[in-house]
């Protein structure tokens, strides 16, 4: 279980340095273009189209941040104040439908993957859509993979076998 945990640690810190990145290039190329528009009247459409692209990344590589960190929003505030057994219900059916939600995107991505696959920006001919899409199968898989460990981590909790 403590490789399972570095091996997710390691995961995020990676997302969280890209995340930095994906900010840094929105911030230039709104900068690039906020220049275009005012000094020389001009703009460009690929600007809007990689911004686009870039919000997406960051958008789901930041819930990968969120639910690693348990940031997301829950409806724990409707048990956090019943005794122990029915909030660990709750937290066991939290987990389920966050499994849900990640096979979900997992799922949707492959269904959308005929259709992305071959169609392409307008102004960035060189890449398909299906990479628009691919942070959302991304942060499903870790979304699953991350409320696996949590469970069985749990479950060893409560069986008095904490592996932390």
């Amino acid at each position: 279980m403590k490789v399972y945990k570095q091996i997710t640690d390691i995961f995020v810190k990676i997302v969280s340095a890209a995340l930095m990145v994906l900010v840094a290039g929105i911030v230039g190329i709104m900068l690039y273009e906020l220049c275009l528009r005012n000094f020389f009247n001009k703009s460009f459409r690929s600007s809007t189209e990689l911004c686009g692209f870039l919000f997406m990344w960051m958008a789901f590589l930041g819930v990968v941040v969120l639910y690693d960190k348990d940031r997301l929003i829950t409806l724990d505030m409707l048990y956090v104040r019943a005794n122990p057994k029915v909030q660990t219900t709750f937290w066991f059916i939290n987990k389920l439908f966050s499994f849900g939600l990640g096979i979900i995107m997992i799922v949707a991505y492959k269904g959308m993957y005929k259709i992305n696959s071959t169609s392409y920006f307008s102004t960035m001919q060189f890449l398909s859509k299906a990479w628009h899409f691919l942070p959302m199968a991304i942060a499903g898989g870790f979304i699953v993979v991350k409320t696996v460990y949590q469970v069985l981590d749990r479950i060893q909790t409560l069986r008095g076998k904490a592996v932390h």
